[in-house]
């Protein structure tokens, strides 16, 4: 059951039908961590970031099919964008709409992509939080993985970990390299020092 209408959030001019049924696969009981504040916390980075309408539409689907099975995710998602947005958006549109959203497997994208930057750091925005809000969310993503055990959580985490920790940047906008890269690296570290 939706409980939130998208009443204080970024609708980016997302068709009434496109963002219920958005919503309703946002609050699927199996999500925590991949859930209503990862959206709200990702449009409001877009926001700040100067983020286009495309860009958060994107971001709107990004997550829409969350099963913890990247790139199937990703690219579930973008099937559902297209179903969703097709008849709303240009072709153009939409397949800009789909490349960000493919953006977001392994948040990289390339140096001159502009668009492509703003969404993968308003996707990582979590990873600069303050250290409360961001254990909170390693949570949410352990709730989210039940079937592993205790050592397999830990191993798949630390695998996850060194690779962000090991990248030369995880931020790709200046606002990002600025503001959240340092704190990002610090909370990772520091997880990273916890997991051993």
């Amino acid at each position: 059951m939706v409980t939130n209408d998208g009443g204080n959030l970024d609708t980016a001019g997302l068709p009434d039908s496109v963002q219920q049924r958005l919503l309703e696969m946002w609050q699927e009981p199996h999500r925590d961590y991949h859930g209503m504040n990862h959206l709200e916390s990702g449009l409001a980075a877009l926001e700040t970031l100067g983020g286009t309408q495309l860009e958060k539409i994107a971001f709107w689907c990004h997550d829409a099919v969350h099963t913890n099975t990247s790139p199937d995710d990703e690219h579930a998602s973008v099937d559902i964008a297209e179903q969703l947005l097709w008849g709303n958006l240009t072709d153009s549109e939409l397949d800009e709409v789909t490349r960000l959203i493919l953006i977001t497997i392994n948040h990289r994208p390339d140096a001159q992509d502009a668009a492509g930057a703003r969404v993968s750091d308003a996707d990582l925005v979590g990873l600069a939080l303050d250290w409360d809000a961001y254990e909170e969310n390693i949570e949410g993503i352990r709730v989210e993985l039940p079937e592993l055990s205790g050592r397999a959580w830990r191993a798949r985490r630390r695998k996850q970990v060194d690779d962000l920790v090991g990248r030369p940047q995880l931020f790709f906008t200046d606002y990002g390299r600025d503001h959240w890269e340092d704190r990002a690296r610090v909370n990772l570290l520091r997880e990273l020092d916890d997991l051993r």
